[in-house]
């Protein structure tokens, strides 16, 4: 039997450091030479028995790269929102349906403003399957249903779960 979910409202912060390696001499670097952070603020809902909608907004803010090719690169904050609908099978078995959208980042290099701002949107599926315990397997795929700045692309993940709580 599935418990009752109730409304859950949260809040997250996430900071990447500059780490990796950075080569000053070349614009296309393993690390950003940056600190970034993003601010989110979510909420899932119960919409029936089994199903719950998840939604979140967010934004990423960040640093500038003091030593990107002898010049300073600055980005503009980045907007995001995300929507899940989820299905939850039993209390560990569960699978979604994803639509996220980017928008904003542009970026000056130096004194140039670069044409380069994200309007991007993806849409998707995940499933997680519990095994033995507190392990699980999750999967999921998305495609680019926007794509105004970068790569369009399918993805496919299978990655390994381990709930420490």
């Amino acid at each position: 039997m599935i418990a009752k979910p109730r409304t859950i409202v949260g809040a997250s912060l996430l900071i990447q450091a500059p780490t990796g390696g950075y080569d000053v001499d070349k614009v296309i670097n393993a690390g950003s030479n940056r600190w970034s952070l993003k601010l989110g603020l979510g909420a899932i809902w119960p919409v029936s028995p089994g199903w719950l909608f998840e939604a979140d907004i967010g934004a990423w803010f960040f640093g500038d790269n003091d030593e990107f090719v002898g010049t300073t690169r600055e980005q503009e904050p980045i907007g995001s929102v995300e929507f899940h609908l989820v299905r939850t099978i039993n209390p560990s078995l569960w699978a979604s349906l994803d639509l996220n959208y980017y928008v904003g980042g542009q970026t000056t290099v130096g004194e140039d403003v670069r044409a380069d701002p994200q309007r991007n949107s993806r849409l998707g599926a995940t499933v997680l399957i519990p095994f033995k315990g507190r392990h699980a397997i999750r999967t999921s795929f998305s495609t680019g249903i926007i794509t105004d700045s970068g790569g369009d692309y399918d993805t496919f993940t299978l990655s390994y779960v381990y709930a420490w709580l």
